[in-house]
């Protein structure tokens, strides 16, 4: 069956675009193509997410609301074939307009299902981005769609509410849209790009077919039928696609990120008012609005940099200008939700460090440990990140690249760190004990990696105590591994 849809789907699809936009078939085969074939088209795209929706899981209500929208929208284009093409005494508001008007709430509550399946619970601002951008986008849609329709509508109430139920859906639908785009910051990936593209694709064509109708700037003919066909690939199109990615519940926006959505939301609002102004406020009241407008953009950017400039120093260790400890704990809990990922982390403790503060002084000390973060800043980028914990404990955390270079490459750069932290002078000798794990090979997590590190560390460092022997590094590495 999966066979037989996806043939028709995009076979069909393509047949009914080659025959409205090039002409190929002739005249002689309307009925058919924009018909039978067109009609065989919207089913097959609500099959193929049931088919998706047979695959279980937690998106199995999504997907199942997605195609029950698809396939009342295929009810009402075979009712349009069957009764209502050619027939200039057909009712209106029809059962069609019931099939196509109940494709907007199945659709929405899919979406719904859908977010739900794939964020959890998401930071606040991440949903305050969807809400702003949702709203501007219903505002405009608002101001330049359905004021257009209203505008030029006529007819009994029931047939003025059917016409604005369609203007409507599509704004409500766009409007989610790009909410939940920006709910993914933007970066939607395929999946998400498939079936909000196929919706979007949808209000396209409603609202070139409602310019059409009114016979606004907007040529006639049958070149916006294909638009929908278009549509309904992209959202079939989602049945042989690989599950998605979760959006990410935290909102990490650095600098200026922050501000897109906002920003650029009011400034359109400013320019909505600004047009609106010719016809409903005046220019005091349009000038006042703007400014204000403007004013608490100006706001929210100065408190960006402020609390940017206090996060970073929370997660800056002051002395060494390595990662701090809350940087660690940020950075661990983002992999924690991906807690398989390859990781390793090396910790460090400093052999001969008390007794160099006891010898030359506090401040002697701080200078020494300031200029060992700058050498192991400098040994581990940019392959790896390293922090400071406290006192004299340092942590290296590596992910990706060098951990699937295999074991020599993750002991060479313990060995390198363990060097950057190692100082000998008249009076001092300073080096490092350290411990090593990795995820997924000897631990399950990010947690159970810092434990045994910090059980191989300490262990260690009693053994090179008890043996009276502060080895060079390369020996460590041996001892580590054994």
């Amino acid at each position: 069956m999966r066979n037989v849809v996806s043939a028709i789907l995009f076979g069909g699809a393509a047949l009914v675009i080659l025959h409205d936009w090039i002409g190929i078939g002739g005249p002689g085969l309307d009925t058919a193509i924009n018909g039978v074939v067109y009609d065989s088209v919207v089913v097959c795209a609500g099959l193929a997410c049931l088919i998706r929706a047979r695959r279980g899981g937690p998106e199995r209500a999504a997907w199942t609301a997605i195609g029950a929208s698809i396939l009342a929208w295929a009810a009402g284009e075979i009712w349009w074939t069957l009764f209502i093409e050619g027939n200039a005494d057909a009712p209106y508001p029809s059962p069609a307009d019931i099939g196509y008007l109940a494709f907007y709430p199945l659709a929405i509550l899919g979406l719904y299902l859908l977010v739900r399946a794939r964020a959890g619970e998401l930071d606040k601002r991440l949903w305050m981005d969807g809400v702003v951008a949702a709203l501007g986008t219903g505002a405009l849609g608002a101001a330049f769609l359905i004021e257009f329709v209203a505008d030029h509508t006529e007819g009994s109430t029931l047939e003025v509410a059917t016409t604005l139920a369609y203007p409507f859906g599509d704004v409500v639908l766009v409007a989610l849209i790009v909410g939940i785009i920006a709910l993914t910051r933007w970066r939607p990936g395929r999946t998400w790009t498939l079936l909000l593209g196929g919706l979007a694709t949808m209000a396209v064509a409603d609202v070139a077919f409602t310019l059409q109708t009114y016979e606004a700037t907007v040529p006639g003919g049958d070149w916006v039928e294909p638009i929908y066909l278009i549509s309904a690939v992209l959202l079939g199109a989602e049945a042989w696609q690989p599950e998605a990615d979760r959006i990410l519940p935290d909102a990490r926006f650095d600098g200026w990120r922050e501000m897109v959505v906002p920003g650029i939301v009011a400034a359109a609002m400013i320019a909505l008012v600004v047009l609106q102004y010719f016809s409903h406020a005046s220019a005091l009241t349009t000038v006042l609005w703007s400014a204000t407008m403007l004013s608490v953009i100006g706001r929210l950017a100065l408190s960006l940099r402020e609390n940017k400039r206090l996060l970073d120093q929370v997660r800056t260790d002051p002395l060494t200008g390595l990662g701090s400890q809350a940087r660690l704990q940020m950075d661990l809990e983002q992999r924690e939700r991906n807690p398989s990922a390859p990781l390793t982390v090396i910790l460090f403790d400093l052999n001969g460090f008390k007794r160099y503060n006891d010898t030359f002084g506090h401040p002697a000390g701080n200078k020494m440990l300031s200029m060992l973060g700058r050498r192991l800043k400098a040994a581990v980028e940019p392959e790896a990140a390293a922090y400071r914990l406290g006192g004299d404990e340092f942590l290296v955390l590596v992910d990706g690249g060098i951990v699937s270079r295999g074991i020599e490459a993750r002991d060479a750069l313990a060995v390198r760190s363990a060097e950057a932290l190692t100082s000998r002078g008249r009076g001092y000798d300073l080096s490092a004990s350290w411990g090593i794990a990795s995820v997924p090979e000897e631990a399950d997590s990010p947690a159970e990696a810092m434990q045994l590190a910090d059980v191989r560390m300490y262990a260690q460092k009693e053994s090179r105590r008890l043996s009276g022997s502060l080895g060079p590094a390369n020996r460590e590495a041996v001892e580590q591994r054994h």
